[in-house]
């Protein structure tokens, strides 16, 4: 197995190969724009469930339309819904597209956007890792359909699976199998690689 590893906080930034920031930057910011007027203009997209809960260990909660409440296996997630694991908490998610995302302990993740018609039809997948450890294995949806944003990074998915670790002022991206584009706020843009996707 290779491994990648990019760290991304303050001015450095680690990288195998640089790529044009404003080149990354046009397509998360056209992404966004896409997703948000399809997310905005469809509503019955907002109200469908999104993916459930596989497996959850200890104290999960999601905050969504309905409140807050505890996290339980086989319940299901939504657009907008807030993630929160406490100490030993750990939540696995599988998203109606198949992507797969597991939520370490100690992490917040808020479900951005989500538009899934099928593996051929124009798609996006947008989360807010806000702090903690994630692992992400990506689904059916076209590559270019994933972002993933933390509070120092934007990461657009070229590849299959990943973790991220998002401290203060730090992401951590350890790459497995593809390649991800991360582009730090403040230093730039790069591709980070790990072992070729079979």
């Amino acid at each position: 197995m290779i491994n990648c590893r990019v760290r991304v906080g303050g001015s450095k930034l680690k990288h195998r190969r640089k790529i044009s920031r404003r080149v990354i930057q046009l397509i998360a910011v056209a992404a966004i724009l896409a997703g948000h007027t399809t997310l905005h203009h469809t509503p019955a997209y907002a109200q469908e469930s999104i993916g459930e809960a596989l497996a959850v260990i200890e104290a999960t909660t999601v905050t969504g339309k309905a409140g807050t409440q505890n996290l339980v296996a086989g319940a299901k997630v939504y657009l907008g819904d807030r993630l929160v694991t406490d100490n030993s908490g750990t939540a696995q998610l599988l998203f109606s597209d198949g992507t797969k995302m597991v939520v370490g302990p100690k992490s917040e993740l808020l479900l951005d956007a989500f538009v899934f018609r099928s593996a051929a039809a124009e798609n996006q997948f947008a989360v807010r890792a806000l702090t903690g450890v994630f692992r992400f294995i990506t689904g059916d949806s076209p590559k270019h359909a994933y972002l993933i944003h933390t509070p120092t990074a934007t990461m657009g998915v070229r590849g299959t699976s990943f973790d991220i670790s998002v401290k203060p002022g730090e992401t951590n991206v350890l790459v497995y199998t593809g390649s991800a584009a991360v582009c730090s706020n403040s230093a730039g843009c790069v591709i980070a690689a790990g072992a070729p996707e079979k």
